[in-house]
């Protein structure tokens, strides 16, 4: 199903009967080279926690879009930030605002639950996601990421 302007977007939570369909999501946006997301990381409850404030988009009943966010605590003293870890969006379906509004549908359950802190992880090559977070009001953070891997 292509797009239209008129498709009616559902936001809601994610739950766990929507992970095979947003892991196929995940394999036809990125491709069948390797699985990102993975079965194991949406549904593990440690280490840390489950991507337990995670979103989906639907039309008609098929999820379109999501958001993988999770809760955690960082630094010291110890805050609660959400993290989100990855949006996507049907290449069918760009366009019609839906990442945008899986943002501002955690944004607001995030003020509701009195999180004061929603982290993107963004690489610093995507500019078209780091404008879409802009519009949303997010700022560059003053933290500062170092990453070891094993090849390092």
């Amino acid at each position: 199903m292509k797009k239209t302007k008129e498709a009616k977007v559902k936001i809601r939570r994610m739950t766990r009967s929507d992970i095979h369909e947003v892991l196929a999501l995940d394999r036809v946006i990125r491709g069948s080279r390797r699985d990102v997301i993975k079965f194991e990381d949406l549904t593990s409850a440690n280490p840390g926690t489950p991507p337990n404030i995670s979103f989906v988009a639907e039309v008609d009943g098929r999820i379109v879009g999501f958001a993988i966010n999770r809760s955690t605590y960082l630094m010291v003293p110890l805050t609660e930030v959400c993290i989100i870890h990855a949006i996507l969006v049907d290449p069918d379906y760009r366009g019609l605002g839906i990442g945008g509004k899986l943002i501002e549908a955690l944004l607001k359950h995030c003020q509701t639950e009195g999180i004061g802190t929603v982290r993107a992880l963004i690489p610093t090559g995507n500019k078209e996601l780091q404008d879409i977070f802009k519009r949303h009001g997010f700022k560059r953070s003053r933290i500062i990421n170092f990453d070891k891997t094993s090849e390092s």
